[in-house]
């Protein structure tokens, strides 16, 4: 007995403990980190070395493009999708690094200059209302700029275009970034989901979402190590790309919608965005709403509703002008 509870055997039995407990831990977070990125399967198409993964939802005249935040997920498509009951057809897509799609990442102008290609090879031709939140906005403000023609209309949420490559992105990127490295240190092991899935933490605990499914979807794909790589280089990247220049009048009378809180409205000087067109509003929401396509789809689904509204008045005058 004394032999078998000898030190160094209690050492290589602590060791051999830990190993296995490391073992099944990083199985466990692979596991279930696959499973969240995963699920949201829609239809591929290939465009320039990237295996895009999109949808498309409902019918209507228009075809309304959503591009949202840094680590968006399926849960902002179905958000929406519950809210917006109007006539167009939405459509969604995963960004490189997100989902099914799959190749590298690629700039906010690439990313627009391929789904330009990839809506000339589904056949659609214009009358596109762009929404684009946060680094979403990067995209469809590069969209808008090179195909104005087009665009019906555009909705811009918490844009940062103008602000890239300013201390104000750079701060708005660090306090986005700084939480994620413990997240993926101890994520390698699964700790955090472990902690999370036993309810012993809660990491989101200011996170309000319609079921407790949704909120263990979210926190399953929060915590998992490609996502936060992928959501980390989105907003390292912001630090580094050069501004996207408002082009005044750019959209003629074609209508745009500013979405944003009072504070992004001062930090980033987001009124710029209303000189793209002589029909543009601005809609204020909460300072503490961070993704306001997940949070707020009701008042995003509104703004389309109204805007589609608006460009039907439109269309009717300029037939009447001719």
């Amino acid at each position: 007995m004394k032999k078998i509870l000898s030190r160094k055997n209690l050492w290589i039995a602590l060791f051999v403990f830990l190993l296995i407990t490391f073992i099944a831990g990083y199985l466990y977070e692979a596991t279930l980190s696959r499973n969240a990125i995963l699920a949201d399967e829609g239809n591929p198409i290939t465009i320039n070395e990237v295996k895009y993964n999109y949808t498309v939802e409902s019918e209507g005249e228009y075809t309304i493009v959503v591009d949202s935040s840094a680590g968006s997920s399926m849960l902002n498509r179905e958000a929406l999708l519950r809210s917006f009951d109007g006539n167009a057809r939405l459509f969604f897509y995963d960004r490189p690094g997100y989902g099914m799609t799959e190749g590298e990442s690629k700039t906010p102008k690439l990313l627009a200059e391929d789904l330009h290609f990839m809506f000339r090879k589904f056949g659609w031709k214009g009358k596109f209302i762009l929404i684009g939140e946060e680094y979403g906005s990067l995209v469809m403000q590069e969209f808008m700029n090179r195909y104005p023609e087009e665009i019906a209309g555009a909705i811009m949420i918490n844009p940062l275009g103008t602000s890239l490559g300013t201390e104000a992105v750079e701060k708005y990127a660090d306090r986005k970034i700084t939480p994620l490295f413990s997240r993926r240190v101890l994520g390698t092991f699964g700790i955090p989901r472990l902690l999370n899935n036993t309810e012993l933490v809660d990491f989101f605990d200011e996170v309000r979402l319609e079921s407790a499914e949704e909120k263990s979807f979210y926190t399953n794909l929060w915590l998992s190590k490609e996502h936060i790589d992928t959501v980390e280089e989105e907003l390292l990247m912001m630090t580094t790309l050069d501004p996207i220049e408002v082009q005044p009048g750019l959209l003629g009378e074609s209508p745009l919608y500013l979405i944003t809180s009072n504070k992004n409205l001062m930090n980033f000087s987001q009124e710029v965005y209303l000189d793209y067109s002589s029909n543009a509003q601005t809609f204020i929401v909460s300072d503490s709403v961070a993704d306001t396509i997940l949070e707020r789809p009701q008042d995003i689904a509104s703004a389309i509703n109204g805007m589609i509204q608006k460009i039907d008045r439109l269309e009717i005058l300029r037939k009447q002008r001719n």
